[in-house]
């Protein structure tokens, strides 16, 4: 690869994308012929900045609202209150042909690789399709040297652009689904899980050419993902997501060596270690109680039924994110 793009220390850059106070309801269905449809609040009050060059990491059980955070970032969603900045312009409301411009600069790479590249078509044609989209070439053909070119840049061979997905494995076909991504020279990468559906052997790999890239192309990430010791390689800044809400946000470190909101611990605790002695002496921290419906979401903090820290006053009122020192912001009642 050619030498690393210079950017400035990612605390003086602008960030690229800000969101502030998101909130996204679904349609639940009608309890009846008449009635009219309820909502169900996906996500409340979501705010985050990324930078050029910086990774966020996503992490929260399933169901807690990634992918729709995910979606909603890339334009998928409309929002039922709060807005979304794209290098300092509102593009909240952005709807049409300025809406197709926009996504131009945001692109994603989808979980499973077997089910996100089409089987009938070369790879020259996956890859080539969003520059034939957007008037770049006319012709697969005409982008045969910049595929090629891609291909190199992921790790694949350069004549790769004339087989189809089958002839590959599954690292080696999410490595085409990074090439498309590429294709458009993105500012933004939303990875929705990008390494969960390869084999463990292959993920190192994956990461570690995503890393690559962003050094070589200042690229942001949102990183979505389950995986904390994916995460922890990979971030700069971690969000952990619960039920619809982000409770901590924080420096990788900072947040992995001093975790500060309950669930934060908990899903700490999880991660196994790889010295034996060392895992027998950690404590696992299993906090009991019902976990939350996403179409009844309880009153005050949504993990107050199952906190061990909880008073009277986490049932009743809903505790912000507040930065706590050096950047670390965390919602709870208790911290």
């Amino acid at each position: 690869m050619s030498a690393a793009l210079s950017l400035p220390p990612l605390a003086d850059r602008e960030p690229v994308l800000s969101v502030r106070s998101m909130t996204v309801e679904y349609e639940a269905s009608r309890g009846g012929l008449w009635s009219k449809p309820s909502k169900v609040q996906a996500l409340r009050d979501i705010s985050f900045d990324i930078r050029p060059g910086e990774t966020l990491g996503l992490v929260g059980e399933s169901g807690s609202g990634k992918t729709t955070i995910g979606r909603a970032v890339l334009r998928r969603l409309d929002l039922a209150d709060g807005r979304i900045f794209f290098r300092g312009r509102d593009i909240t409301n952005v709807r049409g042909e300025e809406l197709r411009k926009l996504r131009r600069h945001m692109q994603l790479v989808f979980q499973d690789p077997y089910a996100s590249l089409n089987p009938r078509m070369r790879v020259l044609d996956i890859v080539a399709e969003p520059l034939i989209v957007y008037g770049i070439v006319k012709n697969a053909d005409e982008a045969r040297d910049e595929i090629g070119e891609l291909m190199r840049l992921v790790g694949l061979p350069r004549d790769a652009h004339d087989r189809y997905p089958h002839a590959f494995s599954g690292g080696q076909r999410q490595r085409i689904g990074i090439a498309r991504a590429l294709a458009l020279k993105p500012e933004l990468i939303v990875a929705d899980e990008p390494v969960s559906a390869l084999d463990v052997s292959v993920r190192a790999q994956v990461v570690n050419l995503l890393q690559d890239l962003q050094k070589e192309l200042g690229i942001a990430y949102l990183f979505i993902a389950h995986d904390l010791s994916v995460v922890r390689h990979i971030s700069h800044r971690v969000a952990i997501l619960h039920s619809g809400r982000l409770v901590e946000i924080a420096d990788r470190d900072a947040l992995y060596d001093n975790p500060q909101h309950p669930y934060t611990e908990a899903l700490l605790s999880a991660v196994p270690v790889p010295d034996p002695r060392t895992q027998r002496a950690r404590k696992r921290l299993i906090y009991r109680g019902d976990i939350p419906d996403v179409a009844h979401w309880p009153s005050g903090c949504h993990f107050h039924a199952r906190c061990p820290l909880a008073t009277e006053r986490c049932s009743l009122q809903v505790p912000l994110l507040i930065n706590k020192g050096e950047d670390h912001k965390v919602a709870c009642w208790h911290r």
